[in-house]
């Protein structure tokens, strides 16, 4: 057994390891007592300045710290030769931290304090201080960040930062700093007036030239993918931001495309030239919504002209079914150059021939489609979306729900495609469709019977809230193990819940408590109808309800 060298076993190992921590756990708490009592003394001697400073060569994210520091600075009456050179020192300090953890907030928060107080900072030296960390790390966002705030320092023009861009990028495809900072050097540089894209046409379509270019040299690295995402993400724009507005003789409900707030200026509801007092709310109570719903203060009788008025917009109402609407079509402005889209195209059809397991390019390759033209390309896009799920299976339930948001678009597309003011539908069926989201919900909101049967919305429940003219709602056969977060349905009367994984009681009481107005709910199919105890209850607390088990 002599001569042979002692293999520590793990727990050995794990032992000695934790008495080393312990020490420095001690040591820690001693620097640190050291450091708030001198600062609780006001005492920003040398002793406070070589304390901390060990303390943050070990772990240099120690914000407190840094902040005791930049105090003593300020709060020593320094010499201006002393206070210079207290600074520098400082400015080493930094750069002793961030080789030990190069992407320290802290750590660079404070070379950015010490600049802006130095009375002449080296801003050149500061460029090539930069440089030399993005030379060993060109991906470090936060050396990108301290870039950025030199150069608004210095007034470097953007072309020469461009140009800088250029060069990082053609060093390493793979450089996502370098692709988004070169986002922000182009949105300034080059704007197209006309809003409808993020850069203008010209430098637009060279881009897309360089993008698909570093795509096709190194296909399975995404920076590229995404710089090309933001380029082709000015596709579509609602044309008018309010979609639809319905007005009874008790209340108001108005669906705008976006989130809005109303609380500045709030909608005018007009009648034969007299205001209608009317209290505004969300189902929500959120500040921005796309659903608002108004209240009025007495029961209206029998209008002969209403309009809203928004800001300075004015929406001429006419009567339909005992109510009155503002309807517009559900129009999409298209803001792509269809040929630039076309050759894009045409570009992933061949990358996926090439490498038809590369996620980037199937997952890409989609977005375009939905940009050409959803419609055509309908089939296609659930095609691809079905392969991706199958090439990246760890984020399959992303997919599937961009396969539902698309499923969706084009279901409702086909609804309102042929829709008018004196027949609009009043009845949705977006059943067996295997959807795992609701999207848009808002879209729903004037519906009086929504079918959902046949998906997997397990999670969606919460967005049903906008179904506010819904009196019958189909959850069948959506693998509904709880229903807590089906919120209060002013108008339902038939809930179908039937052929789920239902088993809890006080749930289902909760739910036709909060709808005043059910007179019918299916349960059968659900595991907590074999409970004959619970059915029981059920049936003869709710005596006036249709209960099927």
């Amino acid at each position: 057994m002599h001569g042979r060298v002692k293999v520590r076993t793990t727990a050995e190992q794990e032992a000695i390891k934790k008495i080393e921590r312990a020490k420095k756990v001690v040591l820690y708490k001693a620097a640190l007592n050291i450091v708030f009592q001198k600062r609780n003394d006001k005492i920003f001697d040398d002793e406070l300045f070589m304390t901390s400073e060990q303390m943050l060569l070990q772990n240099p994210d120690i914000a407190t710290v840094w902040n005791i520091r930049r105090e003593a600075i300020i709060s020593n009456d320094w010499k201006d030769e002393e206070f210079t050179k207290k600074m520098a020192d400082e400015l080493y300090l930094t750069e002793r931290c961030l080789r030990e953890n190069p992407k320290s907030y802290s750590a660079w928060h404070h070379r950015c304090w010490i600049m802006d107080k130095l009375p002449e900072s080296d801003w050149k030296n500061e460029l090539l201080f930069c440089g030399k960390c993005l030379d060993l790390d060109e991906r470090n966002f936060h050396c990108w960040d301290y870039r950025r705030y030199l150069v608004e320092k210095t007034c470097i023009p953007d072309a020469e930062e461009l140009e800088f861009s250029t060069t990082k990028i053609y060093k390493n495809f793979s450089n996502y700093s370098s692709w988004h900072y070169r986002s922000k050097i182009l949105s300034k540089m080059c704007p197209d007036k006309s809003g409808d894209l993020p850069i203008d046409s010209e430098t637009h379509k060279e881009e897309l030239d360089l993008v698909m270019n570093a795509i096709f040299t190194d296909p399975n690295d995404s920076s590229a993918f995404f710089y090309q995402r933001w380029l082709l993400d000015y596709s579509k724009s609602q044309s008018n931001k309010l979609w639809r507005a319905k007005i009874t003789n008790k209340k108001a409900i108005i669906i705008f495309h976006d989130d809005t707030s109303i609380d500045d200026n709030k909608p005018l509801i007009i009648s034969n030239d007299i205001e209608i007092p009317a209290t505004w709310y969300t189902n929500n109570n959120k500040k921005y919504s796309k659903l608002w719903i108004a209240k009025f203060e007495n029961e209206q009788n029998e209008f002969d002209k209403l309009i809203i008025k928004i800001n300075n917009d004015t929406f001429e109402l006419e009567p339909t079914n005992n109510s009155w609407y503002y309807y517009s079509k559900y129009s999409l402005v298209d803001k792509h150059n269809k040929e630039q889209l076309k050759e894009q195209m045409d570009s992933y059809q061949e990358l996926t021939k090439m490498e038809p397991n590369n996620k980037w390019a199937v997952l890409t390759g989609i977005f375009i489609m939905k940009n050409y033209d959803f419609i055509e390309y309908h089939d296609k896009i659930l095609e691809d979306l079905s392969a991706l799920i199958k090439i990246d299976k760890l984020r399959s339930n992303y997919y599937l729900d961009i396969r539902s948001k698309c499923i969706m678009d084009y279901k409702l597309h086909t609804i309102w495609q042929d829709e008018k003011i004196d027949k609009l539908n009043d009845t949705i069926d977006l059943s067996n469709l295997n959807m795992t989201i609701i999207y848009n919900e808002h879209y729903l909101s004037l519906f009086e019977d929504v079918n959902l049967s046949g998906n997997d919305l397990g999670n969606s429940l919460h967005r049903l809230e906008t179904l506010e003219e819904c009196k019958k709602l189909s959850l069948s056969n959506n693998n509904l193990k709880s229903i807590k977060k089906l919120q209060k349905l002013n108008n339902i009367e038939v809930i179908l819940l039937n052929d789920n994984q239902l088993t809890n009681q006080d749930e289902l009481i909760t739910l036709i408590n909060n709808n005043k107005n059910i007179i019918k709910i299916d349960l059968r199919g659900n595991p907590i109808c074999n409970d004959d105890k619970i059915v029981e209850n059920l049936i003869e607390s709710f005596r006036n309800i249709e209960i099927l088990v």
